[in-house]
């Protein structure tokens, strides 16, 4: 008798019973045992850090209510010009704030296609503004609106940045299509 027919000749094994009544039991005790995972802890995280962000600049600057000091202070009178060394010497305090916040986020290894693309278009955006910065022969008021715009720039990656670690953290990937909007 050949190989090939003796296996032929051989009866089929079949199982006593079937496995996959119990095996669905088992899924469906493990999904009832897994507690409801929570989402709100990284909604108020990200919600407090982005409060921080926006309150940071007052704070430093003393604008924000802080109880009465013990003893009288002697101010002098602010001149215009002072003012606006403030307004500026603030928004490059709160860019520098900004950069190191974005420093501190780090960015992921693996971005996918456009997200890589907005990064390149964010890095791009900045370097124009820090050239035109860098003119000497800029007066006081562009200087100041320029670094207006570096400022909301710096603000609105940080946005995005903290919405992507905080879909990153939720599980979701936020694969969704980035756009860049002129």
């Amino acid at each position: 008798m050949e190989i090939g027919a003796a296996l032929m000749a051989l009866p089929l094994e079949t199982p006593d019973r079937s496995a996959w009544p119990r095996l669905a039991e088992r899924i469906a005790a493990a999904e009832r045992a897994r507690a409801p995972r929570r989402r709100w802890p990284f909604a108020l995280a990200a919600a407090a850090v982005l409060a921080l962000v926006a309150l940071m600049p007052r704070w430093q600057a003393g604008t924000l209510p802080s109880p009465a000091p013990s003893s009288p202070v002697a101010t002098a009178p602010a001149s215009g010009v002072a003012g606006e060394d403030a307004s500026l010497a603030e928004l490059m305090s709160e860019s520098a704030r900004l950069e190191h916040l974005l420093a501190a986020m780090g960015g992921s290894d693996a971005l996918s296609a456009s997200a890589t693309l907005v990064s390149l278009e964010f890095d791009d955006r900045l370097a124009r503004l820090d050239t035109a910065l860098a003119d000497p022969s800029l007066d006081a008021e562009d200087r100041r609106l320029l670094w207006r715009h570096r400022v909301a720039l710096l603000r609105d990656y940080a946005g995005l940045q903290g919405t992507a670690q905080w879909l990153a953290a939720e599980g979701r990937g936020g694969d969704g299509e980035l756009v860049a909007v002129f």
